[in-house]
């Protein structure tokens, strides 16, 4: 059952420019959002669309970034948990779920976005959506398969891999590409001889290649993204989980994970608290994501991290964790 909006809500868009004018009066009276949107060059982008959707009641606003990128929204005194999405043509979308503006003080939400086409992020899509996704996976799945020729090469190339014997491996996939050289599944497969082996470069031209071939291929994208995460291309990382996120909703819960994990191993723990969050808000029962936003979490937000923590010692899997999820939470009680 859904809570109504309080008759008389009337949230308001102020410029930054009116932000040092009303800060006083407004401040202790309001809540309210802001943030700045950047490109992948950190150059501010103007004229962005911020849309900001309450997901405990339904309702939505919009306002737009100034010259400097920067843009604010005042929601007023009702209390509320929002998800942001921001947009502008040229760039890819990009969303913030969770957000919850507390009275007196602006929930920051900032944004880099990278250049590249719209789509639909996953809570965008509806049942016909999802009906064109599974009708385009079981395309591409026809596209792997292979003559009887081509398929003992290739299968004796996956059993050279996983046995460690990865020149012998290469030398079967190349066989089978001589007959089908457009084969998607055959570059990919190069690509993992190649990443388990240790050559990343090669790992990824291969996967870039499987990519040219199959554009809508998620699996694709999330292979790729975990080797440019080895190599230290952490924006094109992220990049690639995003896009695998967007075109199969059904595994958006796991690269979100892998999003978050990469911002966590560098440092930047509230971005990586957001990716957890969205993992979580594209399954619920994403146990790891809980554990890990309850560790993003614990440095500044207290009690969100024990009832991250809490969620995972009810669902989680691997005891070790979950004996650690515990001394977390009695430690950050005692604060």
């Amino acid at each position: 059952m859904h809570i109504q909006a309080r008759k008389f809500f009337l949230p308001l868009v102020l410029t930054v420019g009116w932000l040092l004018v009303m800060a006083v009066a407004g401040s202790a009276q309001t809540r309210s959002v802001k943030g700045k949107v950047i490109d992948d060059k950190g150059q501010p982008v103007e004229s962005a669309q911020i849309t900001i959707m309450g997901t405990d009641i339904t309702r939505s606003f919009t306002c737009k970034t100034n010259k400097k990128g920067e843009y604010l929204y005042l929601l007023g005194q009702q209390v509320g948990t929002y998800r942001i999405v921001v947009r502008k043509e040229g760039f890819k979308p990009d969303v913030k779920e969770n957000v919850r503006p507390e009275l007196g003080e602006a929930a920051v939400v900032d944004f880099t976005i990278s250049p590249g086409a719209d789509y639909k992020l996953p809570f965008e899509m509806d049942q016909k959506d999802l009906a064109d996704y599974k009708k385009k996976y079981e395309e591409q799945q026809k596209k792997k398969q292979f003559s009887g020729e081509v398929q003992a090469a290739f299968k004796q190339g996956v059993q050279l891999t996983n046995e460690g014997k990865y020149d012998e491996a290469l030398a079967e996939f190349n066989k089978a590409l001589e007959k089908e050289p457009e084969q998607p599944a055959i570059h990919a497969a190069i690509g993992n001889a190649y990443a388990k082996a240790g050559k990343n470069d090669q790992a990824l031209a291969s996967y870039q290649k499987a990519i040219s071939l199959s554009p809508n291929d998620p699996d694709l994208y999330t292979t790729a993204g975990i080797t440019m995460n080895a190599m230290g291309k952490t924006a094109e990382a992220q990049d690639a989980f995003k896009k695998a996120a967007a075109l199969n909703p059904q595994a958006a819960a796991q690269n979100y994970y892998n999003l978050g994990v990469i911002f966590m191993n560098s440092g930047k723990t509230d971005e990586a608290a957001d990716a957890f969050k969205q993992s979580v808000a594209a399954d619920p029962n994403f146990a790891e994501s809980y554990y890990q936003l309850g560790m993003a979490l614990s440095g500044k937000q207290i009690s969100a991290a024990i009832d991250a923590l809490k969620k995972y010692i009810a669902i989680g899997k691997k005891p070790d964790q979950v004996e650690v999820a515990k001394q977390i939470i009695q430690a950050l009680s005692t604060k």
